[in-house]
């Protein structure tokens, strides 16, 4: 008789055979991209354009993936006392997690440390500054600030958004980065919000515990 498929595989199977999968197709894509962006050179500005958006499309897609794998495999934290101000400047410090932002930085002195998984913490920032890459408005302003609580410490970032809709950013359907960025800030014992005003202005809230209170 025939083999027939398995029909019960678990999901998180699912996904990583998707995901390799897909790997290919999208390196022939970027490649793609790169070799005719070589071949027009600064000719054709309404053609340039196009493959530059097909770049950046691409390098969503691979994040995404990237993303989806990293829920998956995320093993419990390995909480440690954390300087927030100085792991933030160190990610922004990385040119493919910042490019096209313009970021201003509003740092209380003196914050105490987070008692965070560090690198579970450097992938939040990263993703959220993906996130905003693609979401903030044209002039790409975007605001980081950090202060603190008697109990907690906390990051915000704040951005001119105008096409998010708040009520979907941590739908597991949705395209997008955040739902990740929940899940690392509650196993870690903080939380991690978004909240839109009438202007269309953005905030994303990360609250984390203090090192010296655990």
């Amino acid at each position: 008789m025939p083999e027939t498929a398995d029909t019960n595989l678990p999901v998180q199977d699912v996904i990583r055979h998707l995901t390799h999968e897909l790997r290919q197709p999208l390196s022939a894509l970027e490649s793609i991209a790169f070799y005719l962006q070589m071949t027009i050179g600064g000719g054709r500005s309404d053609l340039s354009a196009q493959i530059n958006r097909l770049q950046q499309m691409v390098d969503s897609a691979n994040w995404v993936l990237s993303d989806v794998l990293h829920l998956l495999q995320m093993a419990p934290p390995n909480p440690e006392a954390v300087d927030l101000t100085e792991l933030a400047s160190e990610v922004l410090t990385e040119s493919w997690a910042s490019e096209g932002l313009a970021i201003q930085q509003e740092f209380a002195p003196d914050l105490p440390a987070a008692w965070v998984d560090i690198e579970q913490l450097r992938h939040l920032l990263r993703s959220v500054l993906q996130f905003l890459r693609r979401s903030a408005d044209e002039t790409r302003a975007v605001n980081i600030s950090g202060a603190s609580t008697v109990n907690a410490l906390f990051l915000e970032f704040r951005a001119n958004a105008p096409g998010v809709v708040t009520e979907s950013l941590f739908n597991p359907l949705e395209p997008n980065q955040l739902l990740t960025c929940r899940r690392i800030a509650e196993i870690n014992g903080g939380r991690f919000s978004a909240e839109k005003d009438s202007f269309g202005w953005l905030c994303l809230r990360l609250d984390l515990p203090v090192a010296a209170l655990v």
